[in-house]
C-alpha cells in the first residue's frame, strides 16, 4: 500500500512540473527567444540531432549571465536560446559570439518566425540533459545496423539477433550518455557484450562490422 501511495504522488508531482513547464513555454515572449541554425545532425542516424554533441553546449549556454534556457529541436538543425527578462545586448553579443566558434548562424525573419512557433508548441524539443534520450535512440539505430551487418555473413536465430541488438544497445547509450560522450566502438568489449549470442567466428564478423563505423554505408540498405 505505501509503495502505492508513493508511486501515486509521484506521479502527480511529475505531472504537475510538466504543466508548469508547458505553462512556462508558452509565456515566454517571442522577443526573448533567439533561435541558432546548427550542424548538430546524427552521423549515425541522420534523422535526429546529435544527442552527445549536443549536450554540452546545451549546459554550458544554461551557465552564461543572461540565458534562462537552451533547447535543440529533434532534426539537430536548431537551437532555441531563451533569455533571461534583464539580458542586455552586450550579453546576447557575447552569447551569440561563442555560439558562431561553434559554426551556429543566428536566424531573423520568416525562417526564425516559424521556428519559433514551433519551439512554443512544446514538441520535439530537448533541453540540456534531455538530448540523453536522443543518444539512446542513436544506440538503438547503431547496434541494429551492426547487427545487420553480422547477419549479411552469418546465419543469425531471431532470439540470438535480438539479445545482441539489446545488449549492443545498453552499452552504447552507456558510452553516448556517459561523462565523456561518444561512441568509441575500439573500447566496447565485444566479448563480454557478445559473448552469450556469438560464437568466436561470428564474433569476429561483428568485430568487422564495428570496424566500418557507426555511419550508414551504402551496403547497409541491401
Amino acid at each position: 500500500m505505501r509503495t502505492d501511495i508513493v508511486a501515486v504522488l509521484t506521479s502527480a508531482l511529475l505531472s504537475a512540473l510538466l504543466a508548469i513547464a508547458a505553462e512556462n513555454a508558452e509565456t515566454v515572449p517571442a522577443d526573448r527567444i533567439s533561435i541558432f541554425k546548427v550542424p548538430l545532425v546524427c552521423p549515425a542516424a541522420p534523422q535526429i540531432g546529435c544527442g552527445s554533441a549536443s549536450k554540452p553546449i546545451l549546459l554550458d549556454l544554461e551557465k552564461q549571465p543572461g540565458v534562462l534556457e537552451a533547447w535543440l529541436n529533434r532534426a539537430g538543425t536548431r537551437i532555441a536560446v531563451v533569455w533571461k527578462s534583464d539580458s542586455d545586448a552586450e550579453t546576447k553579443h557575447k552569447v551569440t559570439t561563442e555560439l558562431k566558434e561553434d559554426r551556429a548562424m543566428e536566424l531573423d525573419g520568416k525562417s526564425r518566425d516559424e521556428t519559433v512557433a514551433d519551439f512554443l508548441s512544446g514538441k520535439g524539443w530537448y533541453r540540456g540533459a534531455d538530448v540523453d534520450r536522443l543518444s539512446e535512440e542513436e544506440a538503438g539505430v547503431i547496434a541494429a545496423r551492426w547487427v545487420r551487418r553480422v547477419q549479411a555473413k552469418t546465419t543469425l536465430p531471431k532470439d540470438k539477433a535480438e539479445g545482441l541488438q539489446a545488449a549492443l544497445t545498453d552499452a552504447l547509450r552507456e558510452k553516448l550518455t556517459g561523462e565523456h560522450g561518444g561512441p568509441n566502438e575500439k573500447e566496447l568489449l565485444v566479448e563480454q557484450v557478445a559473448g552469450n549470442y556469438l560464437g568466436p567466428a561470428q564474433i569476429k564478423i561483428l568485430k568487422e562490422a564495428i570496424d566500418k563505423g557507426v555511419r550508414p554505408l551504402p551496403e547497409d540498405d541491401r
